[in-house]
């Protein structure tokens, strides 16, 4: 009997206890159910408040495309998608769906990327590679079910930008602001809004990776490129989607992954499409300027060569005749250490800043020659369409093995050929070996050599005595003629 009042009276305890502890934590307890909940104000005051990109994303997304693309092309000469191209970059390659339809040798080519608006009025942006050849354009823009058609304004396949407009009265749509590319830094937080695989409106959060990304080439296709490298989770479907900033505002077009890895894409800067959009607008294309150069990188053997403390630059091998280059007095052997006050990592950054530098602009230039630094004033022009013919040039031939070429003499009969005057003086070349040094530096079937090491070539022989003293891996300076054009390279003796 005393161990039964003794149970009771532990029951009773542990029950008010209990009690005790639903009452003081607000926690509402119901009898006919095994579980516990929260009452609503408990509910709010127990909330930890984390920060959430949800309101941002929420603005943003109303301004997000889906865009969707139909053409008809001939079965037979249809090229693989640009996932399945090949190139030296065949790994890197832009991201949107296909879906094919055949019908006997036609095929109708679907595909799905991304978008957004920018202008009230319907402007908006996505890549060319999304709209490149298509017939209809379609979007839905943000969760709204309703589909619009769109229209082309203004196009370029080598920055791949594309400015669209929805066809639409409305002046009211819903934009993303465009930001500043330029402030980013890596580290950031980046927020990317696409439809990969047709998940629509899917929102990935990562970082800036890396900046200044030239040297990629989607699909295998070179353009202009100057990439933001992020670790963002995107996939085929996102092409054309805001890459944003914790403000809201759009930093940069999503536009290429790696099919290495995980975590590695790449976006278009947005400072860059803004410089762009006047003229997609008012001239549907870009008007590309030029230098009217062709440039190396500086390797450290170079710079070590030219008497450069490091290796920095555009290298020039080839000043074009009457170009802005050669007007402005620049030489082949210089090297372009600063552009318009920025200063010139390698090759590929001079590109990009030239050929969007804007025709008719007026340019400081400081580059280095004869190990000195020097200053040009040069205006960019509009860049020409040139194409170079080339004559084949039977004689007898000296081949150098260590360069990858073999050479001739000039006679009466080569001089005729290729249009040479009495003043053209030198040794042609006659061929390049695939994958050779002379290959790879870019020399070409007829290139004169008219200069070796500073040593003017006026027969074989004394080309040959500089190749020899030349040690194995050590690097021979030539300046050739092609054409009208002198050429300055530089290639190393195997």
């Amino acid at each position: 009997m005393k161990n039964f009042s003794k149970i009771i009276s532990i029951f009773i305890i542990n029950t008010l206890i209990i009690a005790n502890i639903i009452a003081s934590n607000n926690i509402e307890y119901i009898d006919t159910k095994l579980w516990v909940e929260l009452p609503n104000q408990e509910i709010k005051r127990n909330k930890i408040n984390l920060p959430s990109l949800a309101p941002l994303v929420s603005k943003a997304e109303s301004a997000v495309l889906v865009v969707t693309t139909e053409s008809i092309t001939n079965y037979n000469q249809q090229k693989l998608p640009f996932e399945f191209e090949h190139g030296p970059f065949k790994d890197f390659f832009r991201f949107f769906g296909h879906q094919q339809n055949n019908n006997n040798n036609e095929q109708k080519l679907k595909a799905q990327g991304s978008g957004f608006i920018i202008h009230p009025t319907g402007f908006a942006l996505t890549n060319h590679h999304v709209i490149e050849g298509a017939s209809i354009i379609k979007i839905k823009v943000g969760a709204d079910l309703q589909e619009y058609e769109a229209e082309v304004i203004g196009s370029d396949i080598n920055t791949d930008v594309a400015l669209i407009k929805i066809k639409s009265n409305k002046n009211n749509w819903p934009i993303i602001p465009l930001g500043s590319s330029e402030n980013l830094k890596v580290g950031d937080f980046a927020i990317a809004i696409g439809n990969p695989f047709g998940l629509e409106l899917s929102v990935s959060m990562g970082i800036v990776s890396a900046q200044g990304r030239r040297h990629i080439t989607p699909s295998g296709r070179k353009g202009l490129y100057d990439f933001i490298q992020i670790d963002n989770s995107i996939n085929f479907g996102n092409s054309g989607g805001p890459l944003l900033n914790l403000s809201g505002e759009a930093v940069g077009i999503n536009t290429a992954i790696s099919a290495q890895g995980q975590g590695i894409a790449f976006s278009i800067p947005i400072d860059q499409v803004k410089n762009m959009l006047p003229q997609l607008k008012e001239k549907g294309k870009i008007a590309r300027a030029y230098l009217g150069v062709r440039i190396l990188d500086v390797t450290p053997e170079l710079a070590k060569a030219l008497g450069l403390k490091n290796p920095y630059g555009a290298l020039i091998r080839e000043v074009i005749n009457n170009g802005p280059a050669d007007k402005a007095g620049i030489k082949a052997g210089d090297i372009i250490t600063h552009f318009d006050n920025k200063i010139i990592k390698n090759s590929s950054a001079l590109q990009l800043l030239a050929g969007l530098g804007g025709v008719g602009k007026i340019i400081s230039i400081k580059l280095f020659r004869d190990e000195q630094s020097k200053s040009v004033i040069l205006k960019l022009e509009q860049m020409p369409q040139t194409n170079l013919k080339t004559h084949n040039i039977q004689n007898n031939t000296t081949n150098i093995k260590s360069l990858g070429i073999s050479i001739t003499k000039l006679n009466k009969e080569i001089e005729k050929k290729l249009n040479l005057t009495q003043n053209d003086a030198g040794i042609l070349i006659t061929s390049v070996h695939h994958g050779s040094s002379a290959y790879l530096a870019g020399i070409q079937e007829n290139d004169i050599i008219i200069k070796a090491n500073k040593n003017k070539i006026t027969s074989i022989q004394k080309f040959i005595n500089i190749v020899n003293k030349t040690k194995q891996g050590d690097i021979i300076r030539l300046f050739l003629k092609r054409g009208k054009i002198t050429i300055f390279t530089v290639l190393s003796k195997s």
